[in-house]
């Protein structure tokens, strides 16, 4: 079996030939260096999503601690997650997400109308971070802070993620969580626009869902909906301008549709998910034992050629594709719809422009576990040479 370390440079480059080794020898493994699990199979990684009696997102049902300031949508089971899941899910349905995606496509052009003429310019920081972030707060309905600022605090907490690998990535992660959270409570006293968050808390108190709650979620939805999208969007543009034939087949609106979910499942960046077990249950030929932590693998997922043929094409026509980028069960991502629109308005607006697109040197990534995408992708409407 080959070494399973998240943050050696050979899987933050390329973590799909290691994936397929641990797929065919060691599907479900116990990993010292995680304290945890892991799985490689996209059958095992569905099956224990969908299953919150066993596998826990609340982890204090499997007895381990959690703070009451990370009680949110995402850190509950049913039945305690229902009312929540189901508030926001309807807010959600309620929103004008046309327009933002109309919203988010304008600020696409206008910004390549602006790089147009440079040698090169970042899709990430560029590009896909501030049409994502204006996206994400104009569905929330507040006041779109600085974009620098918030992606340096945002990069601190993703960053974080992977302090049980890297220490020193903590105290960054906790001075930015103070920062963001200073930021939320402004929305509080702040006078707000229609949007998601309007609406939630007007229907918190009959849908029997604490203000707590309510702010918990609405601080992972920012956040998420925030960094999620903005490496999807990037690992999305990376392998379109690795494939410029594929860019150009997007122009059919059709296959447009079809491309951003495989886009999606190609190369996720959400690298996997953690539950914990809350009773002795097998998964496959392995028995997992009470409060043991449980990590799914949806990279290596979304490459299992048991679920896709040709796993390792960019089939933009596939379908179905059930791909677990977005998850998968009572805990599938509730921004799903928005990332699908933010990553439509930046590939359409690549698209339409005047000239070709393509890649102005190689992408930059750091080193992370938890999320993987280019930090850092030059791109260029320039011709080789010009």
């Amino acid at each position: 079996m080959p070494d399973y370390d998240p943050l050696s440079a050979v899987m933050v480059t390329d973590p799909y030939p290691t994936y397929s080794e641990l797929r065919d020898s060691a599907p479900v493994f116990w990993s010292d260096r995680l304290d945890s699990w892991v799985l490689t199979r996209y059958e095992d990684c569905r099956a224990v999503l969908g299953d919150a009696a066993n596998f826990a997102s609340d982890w204090r049902r499997a007895g381990h601690e959690s703070a009451s300031t990370v009680m949110s949508m995402q850190a509950l089971d049913p039945p305690d997650h229902t009312p929540i899941r189901r508030l926001f899910t309807t807010a959600f349905r309620d929103q004008d997400l046309d327009h933002i995606g109309d919203m988010a496509l304008a600020e696409t052009t206008e910004l390549l109308e602006k790089f147009s003429t440079a040698e090169e310019f970042d899709f990430t920081a560029e590009l896909a971070r501030p049409v994502a972030l204006s996206a994400v707060c104009r569905l929330l309905g507040v006041d779109i802070p600085p974009v620098a600022d918030f992606a340096a605090q945002s990069d601190a907490l993703v960053h974080g993620m992977d302090a049980g690998l890297r220490p020193e990535v903590l105290e960054p992660a906790m001075a930015a969580r103070k920062e963001i959270n200073e930021l939320i409570a402004g929305w509080h006293h702040a006078t707000r626009g229609p949007g998601l968050l309007t609406q939630v808390l007007a229907g918190a108190a009959q849908a029997g869902v604490s203000e707590g709650e309510i702010w918990n979620s609405s601080r992972v939805l920012f956040l998420a909906g925030f960094s999620t999208t903005v490496g999807a969007a990037a690992n999305a543009v990376l392998a379109l301008l690795e494939r410029p034939e594929a860019l150009e087949r997007l122009r059919d609106p059709k296959l447009l549709e079809t491309g951003v979910d495989e886009l999606l499942r190609f190369d996720s960046p959400v690298q996997g998910t953690t539950r914990a077990c809350v009773r002795r249950t097998t998964i496959g030929d392995v028995t997992v034992e009470r409060g043991q932590l449980v990590l799914m693998l949806f990279g290596a997922a979304n490459r299992d050629p048991a679920q896709f043929a040709s796993p390792d094409e960019l089939v933009l026509d596939r379908s179905p594709n059930r791909h677990l980028s977005l998850g998968w069960g009572p805990h599938a991502c509730s921004g799903a719809m928005l990332a699908r629109i933010i990553i439509r308005a930046l590939v359409t607006g690549l698209i339409r422009a005047p000239r070709p697109p393509r890649l102005a040197g190689p992408p930059v990534r750091e080193t992370r576990a938890t999320l993987r995408y280019p930090d850092r992708l030059p791109v260029t409407f320039r011709t080789a040479g010009s």
